[in-house]
Formats: C-alpha cells, sequence, structure tokens
C-alpha cells in the first residue's frame, strides 16, 4: 500500500426500528449500540429500507452504514448523519 492512502470502508445494511422523520425525505433511525444503549439519528430517506410504510411508530428495516472496523464481537460503524458509534456486527448485513 502507497504511503498516504487508506482501504475503502465495507458497506453495510444495520437492522433498526425506523420512523417518518419531520421532513418528507428523511427518516429517523435507531440502532442498538454494543453498550446495549439506544442511539438515534436521521437520515435521508434513501438510506434506510423499512419494512412497512414509516409512520410515528416504529418499523423493522435497516439503515445503510459504514463498516470501518470489525473486530468479532464488536464493529465500528459510520452512521449516515456523521456519527461513528460501536455496535453488534450480528446486526449488519454485509453489501458487496
Amino acid at each position: 500500500m502507497q504511503k498516504g492512502t487508506q482501504m475503502a470502508a465495507q458497506r453495510g445494511n444495520m437492522s433498526c426500528n425506523l420512523y417518518q422523520g419531520a421532513f418528507s425525505g428523511e427518516a429517523v433511525f435507531e440502532v442498538t449500540t454494543a453498550s446495549g444503549d439506544s442511539y438515534q439519528g436521521i437520515a435521508p430517506k434513501h438510506y434506510v429500507k423499512p419494512s412497512a410504510e414509516l409512520s410515528k411508530t416504529p418499523v423493522s428495516g435497516a439503515v445503510f452504514v459504514r463498516v470501518v472496523k470489525n473486530g468479532g464481537k464488536e464493529a465500528t460503524v459510520t452512521m449516515p448523519d456523521g456519527q461513528t458509534i460501536e455496535v453488534n456486527p450480528s446486526h449488519i448485513e454485509m453489501i458487496e
């Protein structure tokens, strides 16, 4: 690898709960972190895959993430809102 280059992050869809956002083009996602805490953020609708139409009540689905590191029991992912969190890798379906 040349100096100054880095490997590209892998892509994945992570299971989550989804809600309708305040604006028509956004969704609110809620995921569980590796420590068991809840993390909520906002994503454009093209970053989520709901199992049903979004509403104010939770709908199961998936949110697009970038997997920065996968260490076996914990994975570091970058969420659509730019935050980086630690999650259980079993919640991520990798995209080829």
